[in-house]
């Protein structure tokens, strides 16, 4: 279930620190090539909400092959693309068949457990989900430096070929009973979760505090690279230490669930991203533009959203714990949308504030994040519950 969530994470980063040099090799300016993330990212947003509905009437296992087979498409299509044209609609490929990876998995932990159990195991992929985009950006610099971004892609196909073989023999079905696609009962079941406060206030404000990782992967390589003048090697060891603090307070949640309330675990996490994004955003204010310094700072936001991001998807899916399928795909939807605007955003003016462009970009869509958080979500412990 963790590789099936990660797959996207994989595919989506592992060509980043190649960015730079993509753009030289395909003619284009590097907001044109950083575009081919948030294409995906977006393109992953739309297709959650596909998906979701397909797992509740096909089944977790016949949804997963279905998905991991149009990725392995999209993936080598995107090896051997002539031109950034080719490479956008590549990644969408890529991205429709990586969104089924994470509602699946979503979807049969829900089937699953119940409760802090939920929280528990959520947290558990989660760090599993975070482990991959923290590492791959290292994998991405070394075979920059040896070889070239195809072989980044190559790599993305050889994971998703041995996942669909793995899901096969170890994959078991756990959705209790089939729910046929009907067009509108779905309609009610859409407006039935988007119009509960509780859902919308968590899912919602996960998806403008996920932006801040977005726009990290989008902008991270040619600020890193290009600005502050490292290797794409380099570059690689720092992702890792982030993901080093989403561990931190991914296990944090596994201990405090049973003690603290969604909405106050999940308020720490918020507390602990801010002070990641002020140092983040006051050195480069202050002229210190250093590559420790942002990197720093990202340790901070990623342990806050370890904290935060695990205990938000759970309070959100227990409020329709009889359509996990579509209220995960709509949660999914959010947090990736939340991504690709992050992305666009900061790309949009990294060439004229390339020191201040990520972590301002950061500082907005956290402040949107808390302020949907403060003012939607449900006081009452039942209600946050």
């Amino acid at each position: 279930l963790a590789a099936l969530a990660a797959v996207g994470q994989f595919a989506g980063s592992v060509y980043t620190p190649s960015i730079p040099s993509m753009a030289v090799e395909l003619g284009q300016s590097v907001p044109a090539v950083q575009a081919t993330y948030g294409v995906f990212v977006a393109a992953f947003a739309f297709s959650v909400l596909i998906w979701g509905p397909i797992a509740d009437a096909a089944g977790r296992r016949k949804t997963a092959f279905a998905g991991l087979s149009i990725f392995l498409i999209g993936t080598l299509a995107a090896t051997f693309a002539p031109d950034l044209g080719t490479l956008l609609l590549a990644r969408v490929l890529q991205a429709v068949g990586a969104a089924s990876g994470i509602i699946v998995s979503r979807a049969a932990t829900r089937d699953s457990f119940e409760g802090a159990d939920l929280t528990r195991v959520l947290a558990a992929v989660s760090i599993a989900f975070a482990i991959v985009p923290g590492v791959t950006p290292l994998l991405g610099g070394l075979i920059e430096m040896a070889a070239s971004w195809r072989v980044s892609f190559a790599l993305a196909f050889v994971a998703g070929a041995v996942l669909i073989l793995a899901a096969h023999r170890r994959l078991p079905e756990t959705l209790p009973e089939k729910v046929p696609i009907n067009l509108a009962e779905l309609s009610v079941s859409y407006r039935m979760i988007l119009g509960d406060r509780g859902f919308v206030a968590y899912a919602l404000s996960a998806a403008l505090v996920f932006s801040s990782m977005g726009a990290f992967f989008a902008a991270g390589p040619q600020l890193y690279i290009g600005v502050l003048g490292i290797t794409p090697a380099e570059f690689g060891l720092y992702p890792p230490l982030s993901v080093a603090g989403f561990i931190i307070g991914a296990s944090l949640v596994r201990r405090l669930s049973d003690a603290l309330a969604p909405a106050r675990l999940a308020s720490l996490g918020l507390a602990v991203m801010a002070f990641g994004v002020t140092i983040m955003a006051v050195f480069p204010l202050g002229g210190v533009a250093h590559k420790h310094l942002y990197t720093l700072g990202m340790v901070f936001v990623a342990t806050g959203l370890g904290l935060f991001l695990p205990t938000a998807i759970a309070a959100a899916l227990q409020r329709f714990p009889e359509r996990a399928g579509t209220a995960a795909s709509i949660q999914g939807c959010f947090q990736m949308l939340g991504a690709s605007c992050g992305a666009f955003l900061t790309g949009a003016f990294q060439e004229s504030a390339p020191t201040l462009a990520l972590p301002l970009t950061m500082a907005a869509v956290l402040t949107g994040g808390v302020l949907v958080f403060a003012l939607l979500v449900p006081r009452s412990p039942a209600a946050a519950s």
